[in-house]
């Protein structure tokens, strides 16, 4: 996913203030963490954009936000956001910044691409900015390590491993073999 598809809107409504936005985060994630694309949807408006690292896509609208609840909880059954620190508004009040930490476990399918649970645990940190219009997320991009997670979940292989020497040592080969 190009990150450069993410641009803060001059035209996002501004953030009426910081109860607010706690209020509308803690609602958020309480969609995520029972797993209620629905409810998570209800906060994203019908022609939202949201980027996210592991789509390879444009996530658009509220039935594309449900449907990557949905499988994101299918992969990661205890799939679980907290916060971890409050929610900041830029200066022009025209986004939030709201960091998170998510766990969770592999446990099911990621398709695509197609890998099967490994069992494995993840932490990581996330970043979204959002922008809203009419109290609901317009735009939002999120921003984690894709890496870390793949590494953590054993999808990578262990950094300095042998696995990792023998894909460096096989791109080597293919670059010298390109015409």
């Amino acid at each position: 996913m190009n990150s450069g598809e993410f641009a803060l809107d001059p035209a996002a409504e501004p953030i009426a203030d910081a109860d607010w936005l706690r209020a509308f985060v803690d609602r958020y994630i309480a969609g995520w963490n029972t797993g209620d694309g629905a409810a998570v949807a209800a906060c994203v408006t019908e022609d939202t954009r949201w980027l996210d690292p592991s789509e390879a896509e444009l996530i658009t609208g509220r039935t594309g936000v449900a449907k990557f609840v949905h499988d994101t909880k299918r992969a990661f059954p205890d799939v679980h956001y907290t916060t971890v620190f409050e929610p900041v508004i830029t200066p022009d009040a025209r986004a939030a910044i709201v960091p998170w930490r998510m766990t969770g476990t592999h446990l099911g399918p990621i398709d695509p691409p197609g890998f099967a649970g490994t069992g494995k645990k993840f932490d990581l940190f996330v970043v979204d900015i959002w922008q809203f219009r009419a109290g609901l997320i317009w735009r939002s991009k999120a921003t984690w390590d894709l890496n870390e997670l793949l590494l953590q979940l054993e999808l990578l292989p262990k950094r300095n491993g042998f696995a990792e020497r023998a894909m460096a040592r096989a791109q080597r080969i293919a670059v010298k073999l390109r015409p």
